[in-house]
């Protein structure tokens, strides 16, 4: 029979902040906890990841890191992990290597694991001084190991990629998505979903639509999500006159917005493996994709989506128009169809877990040799 893991979880990204990164670690976190292992996640006080966590079941501890190096700060989560007789942790940024990292090296804990699903390292001497810290990085994206990997001073196998895993679900109800908000009915509907920030290229979508004025096929977006370039985007939507795109905000109910709608578009500047896409390739939607980063490895082009270059208004404006002039044919009726199935081959939730699971207790046994 084998150990019984402690793995503690350590993220202090901001307090209102709820994104792709803190999701698998609450993911993560249940599944290993279903699984018999002791998970504890800790963060900042009143954050909507504690309180995902512990919704989600999952014991947490407020942890406030705020700055890199803080001594103080240091010591006392050395002896929270001492106390907790954690065997396994698992960071997500930088200063929470450069804080729990350095107390979990004080503590002698063996396994250090820092998980990153966008590049959060570059070929600079302080990340270097800082990857001295982990004994290993999770990323979810060939990628983002292959840009590690150039680095002169990475260690070529100090970097695993474990895939992100769905809970394939039949329980999402579709709601009225026309009714709610304010949409004629012959309109064909896209839904955008992420944080309302540059990364996420919202504002290069709305540049897209705002040169869309010849289609026959009227359609609307909906946007949902908060950040702090909303009234930035609110403003450019008004400047254009743009009545059909709205931003929503945060939407509890995603995956029903998601499965109600007739596309999901993703024009991200930046990502690792993006959550909305695998989401919504798992309920059977068509999805248009930037290619960044995991794109390539979730999605084929013209066979389970469409992918379109990144950065460029008139790519994702070639996108929109390929949606809207072929909808209803059976190649986009089967991009979703097909996107279901690979997801459920190829990123299912025990399959993450199974990866997770194997790769904690060989850095667990790595140890003590």
């Amino acid at each position: 029979m084998k150990k019984q893991l402690n793995i503690f979880f350590s993220n202090s990204i901001s307090a209102h902040k709820w994104g792709g990164g803190e999701k698998w670690m609450v993911t993560a976190g249940k599944g290993l906890k279903e699984r018999g292992h002791n998970v504890i996640l800790s963060g900042k006080s009143n954050s909507v990841f504690l309180t995902k966590a512990e919704e989600a079941g999952l014991d947490i501890i407020p942890l406030n890191i705020y700055a890199d190096y803080n001594p103080f700060k240091i010591i006392h989560t050395k002896w929270i992990l001492k106390q907790k007789n954690i065997d396994v942790i698992v960071l997500n940024l930088n200063k929470d290597i450069r804080v729990a990292g350095i107390a979990a090296r004080w503590a002698k804990i063996p396994v250090i694991v820092a998980r990153n699903g966008i590049q959060l390292f570059s070929d600079k001497w302080k990340h270097k001084m800082t990857m001295k810290l982990v004994d290993g990085i999770i990323t979810n994206s060939k990628s983002i190991k292959n840009a590690y990997n150039q680095f002169s001073w990475m260690k070529k196998n100090k970097t695993k990629v474990i895939f992100n895993g769905l809970a394939l679900r039949d329980d999402v109800e579709p709601v009225e998505l026309k009714s709610i908000w304010n949409i004629p009915d012959n309109h064909l509907v896209f839904v955008a979903a992420g944080r309302l920030t540059r990364q996420k290229g919202f504002d290069l979508l709305i540049k897209a639509v705002s040169a869309i004025n010849d289609s026959t096929q009227p359609f609307s977006i909906l946007i949902a999500g908060m950040g702090k370039e909303r009234k930035s985007l609110q403003y450019q939507i008004d400047s254009h006159n743009l009545h059909f795109i709205k931003l929503i905000g945060f939407q509890n109910n995603l995956a029903s917005i998601i499965k109600s709608a007739d596309y999901v578009i993703m024009p991200s500047r930046q990502e690792g493996m993006p959550n909305v896409v695998m989401e919504s390739m798992a309920l059977g939607k068509p999805v248009l994709a930037a290619n960044v980063n995991g794109v390539p490895e979730l999605m084929e082009h013209n066979k389970t989506g469409y992918i379109f270059d990144p950065l460029k208004v008139d790519s994702i404006e070639k996108a929109i128009r390929f949606a809207l002039d072929n909808h209803g044919s059976e190649k986009v009726v089967d991009w979703g169809l097909l996107a279901k199935e690979h997801v459920k081959n190829n990123f299912s939730l025990d399959k993450m877990l199974d990866e997770l699971e194997s790769y904690f207790y060989n850095q667990y046994a790595e140890s003590y040799r």
